[in-house]
């Protein structure tokens, strides 16, 4: 069968790479179809998947209801053209609605629990949504919730190799600690009305972690003048591979932090909402949050020092790693057997939850 996957956010296309990977090795043909944010295509042309590209709306409500307009009829053409016969997004609501005026079977994940209305209206236009176990809204009666979550899609042990050759983009020896800090702009939607570290910190979460290791920063727009030195510059495919070998993640970043976490480097994240990944992730160690308040911000670092300072950082956190993917599932397999053998396949799980677990 032929299939369409429509991306937005560059980390969407991570979360579906290496679904369209096995189903191709099986003989389906996958469409693509994705809108130009950030370096969304640069990381297309990276995986060799070529696009259809849709209109990104500026902000404003003229501007997202002209989008929903134009982006609906690109695909609505698209599906036409390439005799799609399955949709799989992050609830895009163009393809929401080209799929269901065309009659298409349409499946798709969510796991962004402040996207309010938006995934309220869009979910009621699908044949299934699949969340993960920790995911807190209820969209649909018929939700399906699997032991996983969005990073494991494409960090899975099945599926991620990581690549030492980051020591030497990094300018360092592999017996060099490094810790990654990430400190995002919060322009984001799901940001609106949040802050996070304030300057003085920031500098202050250098100097200390300097003491014990290499201090590499990510971050969006500019950064005090103390510290910009320590501004990370690696290709932007090789993010993964840093934080693989780091010896702690620290910062805003909440993709970041989990990403870090599941790969096996503790995560110290910010913020004032967390996420039930985020407290799922907590339950297992290898994940701490604080609020944005200047005492959290202190505890923060301070946790960061506990951590760097112990010498057996690394074996506790693969003890911990172990425990949690004993309890979660190679969630881009059971995405794959989910679509190839729908419907049967929502029967399949309607019936007992529990089938997931042959997807380890």
């Amino acid at each position: 069968m032929t299939v369409l996957f429509v991306t937005g956010h560059p980390a969407q296309i991570h979360n579906f790479r290496i679904v369209k990977q096995l189903l191709e090795a099986k003989g389906h043909k996958v469409v693509w179809v994705s809108s130009k944010k950030d370096i969304s295509f640069e990381l297309l042309a990276l995986y060799n998947i070529k696009a259809y590209e849709i209109t990104r709306p500026n902000k404003g409500f003229f501007s997202k209801l002209k989008a929903l307009f134009v982006n609906t009829a690109i695909i609505f053409r698209i599906i036409r053209k390439e005799k799609v016969d399955f949709i799989v997004s992050r609830v895009s609501p163009f393809a929401a609605i080209a799929g269901k005026l065309l009659g298409k079977r349409h499946i798709a994940l969510a796991d962004t629990e402040s996207s309010g209305i938006y995934d309220t209206i869009f979910t009621k236009f699908l044949d299934s949504l699949i969340t993960s176990t920790t995911f807190k809204r209820d969209l649909r009666k018929d939700q399906v919730r699997i032991k996983s979550n969005i990073e494991l899609f494409y960090l899975h042990p099945n599926h991620f190799r990581p690549n030492d050759s980051i020591y030497d983009y990094l300018k360092i020896s592999k017996d060099e600690k490094f810790v990654i800090l990430r400190f995002v702009s919060w322009e984001a939607y799901h940001d609106k009305g949040l802050t996070g570290f304030n300057d003085e910190n920031k500098i202050k979460a250098v100097v200390e972690f300097s003491k014990f290791a290499k201090v590499f920063i990510s971050a969006e727009g500019s950064l005090p003048e103390e510290i910009e030195k320590h501004r990370i510059k690696i290709p932007f495919d090789k993010m993964h591979d840093a934080l693989y070998y780091s010896s702690l993640f620290f910062g805003e970043g909440a993709s970041m932090a989990a990403e870090s976490s599941v790969l096996g480097s503790p995560a110290i994240f910010l913020n004032d909402n967390w996420s039930g990944n985020a407290l799922d992730l907590m339950k297992y160690e290898l994940f701490y949050s604080y609020k944005s308040n200047i005492e959290d911000q202190l505890n923060a670092i301070n946790k960061g020092v506990e951590l760097l300072s112990n010498p057996d950082l690394n074996s506790n956190m693969q003890e911990k790693l172990s425990n949690y993917y004993k309890d979660k599932i190679d969630a881009s397999s059971f995405l794959t057997w989910y679509i190839e053998e729908f419907p049967k396949s929502k029967q399949i799980i309607a019936k007992d939850i529990t089938y997931q677990n042959n997807f380890k």
